[in-house]
């Protein structure tokens, strides 16, 4: 799938659901990679992981859904690039493998 939205920078988008984790994925982008809401290994922080599983993406909410939240994530992290907010909620996350 293609989104073409003018003054975003071209980024191709990774789903990995792995062994470890078959109903969680690991979602990651080729292009910037500056951002609060990213793991260390590059991986977009896109809920929180301790929230409960109704404020989480299920794969019974289906690619859409999915695509939805990534594009958004995309969206959030190219604002938060231009003027250095964040727009949107927030939740703390100091886990060991979160840069924020």
């Amino acid at each position: 799938m293609h989104f073409d939205l003018p003054d975003i920078p071209e980024q191709t988008v990774t789903i990995v659901f792995g062994h470890g984790s078959p109903y969680t994925p690991h979602i990651y982008s080729d292009g910037p990679s500056e951002s609060p809401h990213r793991y260390a290994e590059g991986a977009l922080c896109i809920w929180y992981p301790y929230d409960p599983a109704e404020q989480q993406w299920t794969r019974r909410d289906g690619p859409a859904i999915l695509l939805g939240l990534i594009v958004a994530h995309l969206l959030k992290e190219e604002w938060w690039r231009l003027t250095g907010e964040w727009p949107g909620q927030e939740a703390p996350h100091h886990t060991p493998e979160a840069r924020s």
